[in-house]
């Protein structure tokens, strides 16, 4: 067993790839997580020479960033470099006790919430040193982060115990019009396919071709305005919205009111009292979404909303999250956690705390059915 005076446990090769890939699939056994890598000697032979003392370095985040910032020469040699690396992961962890390394790209140190870059946290302290404060109070808030996260994971492990109540009669989608789409070259572009299992390339992530192509959601908007009004009690309300959107309010009589905002390019919905989503969530070409997938997720989420599938609980945490859950008629659906809009004035959020404190955990009620239909 390698240990070190400096930090507090035993001293680990840096881990490999593998070695963080059979963590994240267990059914290979388990792997050790490395807390602390050995490795860092040069750059307490450098700490030294600058009359700085190791030990008192790995135990202050600050003065470690202060001593990186002022010394940019340890830089300049690749190994010491790479020495001043290890051991400022090696303080994270130490600050952080849950913290421990893993490869993927490169080294980090992290848990399941937030991870650091150790060699461009290195590069950062030289060239950015404005970024300490930002630095200093990401790891003094990182333990609540955690804390949130366990909980917010509880939240979406829970059983759900509620009752949905659906049309009588299934939504039927309309036939979608999906137009053909070429690129530069003349080719038909299959979207929804265009990657074969593969990953896209990089400059796929910053481009957007053809967001017109989600068109045709908007025929499937309009469906399941009508499926709804048909069915439940709920008052509609069409109107126009700005740049070309057309915007539908459905009011039910018991449940979460919806508002549908929809364009070319992407359909909005907000429901109850913070629930917000769009779709699709991003129409960059890697994503590689199409009108058919984006139809699936409104439909999901509409219908769902509708026959008392929101889950909507608000503050979580110290940090004041928002999670929301939507649960289909098959046992299905998703959750989400998150921060509420930074656009979202206090006083909706002072009214949203106070509403959802009296739904029964959180659960909106399902839409009542029509009495007769018309």
């Amino acid at each position: 067993m390698t240990t070190s005076n400096v930090f507090p446990g035993e001293l680990a090769p840096m881990p490999d790839a593998t070695s963080f890939a059979m963590i994240m699939s267990p059914s290979d056994g388990p792997v050790p997580r490395a807390r602390f890598v050995e490795g860092f000697e040069l750059f307490e032979a450098f700490a030294r020479d600058a009359g700085a003392d190791p030990a008192a370095l790995a135990a202050d985040l600050a003065a470690l960033w202060d001593f990186v910032a002022a010394h940019p020469d340890l830089l300049a040699s690749p190994e010491v470099a790479d020495a001043a690396a290890r051991f400022l992961g090696n303080a994270i962890a130490r600050a952080h006790p849950a913290a421990t390394w893993r490869m993927t790209s490169e080294p980090e140190v992290g848990t399941s919430t937030m991870s650091v870059t150790v060699v461009g946290l290195l590069r950062t302290i030289v060239e950015r040193p404005d970024q300490r404060e930002p630095f200093l109070e990401m790891i003094a808030s990182w333990p609540q982060v955690d804390r949130d996260a366990q909980e917010l994971s509880a939240l979406a492990q829970e059983d759900a115990d509620v009752e949905l109540v659906v049309a009588p009669v299934p939504f039927a989608r309309p036939a979608l019009a999906i137009p053909e789409f070429v690129d530069d070259d003349g080719r038909v572009i299959d979207y929804g396919s265009r990657w074969a299992g593969g990953s896209p390339p990089e400059d796929a992530y910053s481009r957007v071709s053809h967001p017109e192509r989600f068109a045709p959601v908007v025929s499937v908007v309009d469906a399941l305005v009508e499926h709804l009004e048909t069915w439940y009690d709920v008052d509609v309300e069409r109107r126009d919205g700005e740049a070309e959107a057309r915007v539908v309010h459905l009011r039910p009589t018991t449940g979460a009111a919806i508002t549908l905002t929809a364009t070319a390019s992407s359909v909005g919905i907000e429901a109850g009292a913070l629930f917000r989503d769009m779709m699709p969530s991003c129409t960059c070409d890697a994503c590689d979404e199409t009108a058919e997938t984006v139809a699936d997720q409104l439909e999901e989420t509409v219908l769902a909303i509708a026959a008392g599938g929101l889950r909507e609980l608000f503050p979580v945490g110290d940090r004041r999250l928002l999670h929301a859950r939507i649960l289909t008629a098959d046992g299905g659906g998703r959750s989400s956690s998150g921060e509420p809009g930074p656009s979202l004035p206090r006083d909706l959020l002072d009214d949203a705390t106070t509403l959802l404190e009296r739904l029964p955990g959180g659960w909106w009620p399902a839409w009542s059915l029509r009495s007769a239909q018309h």
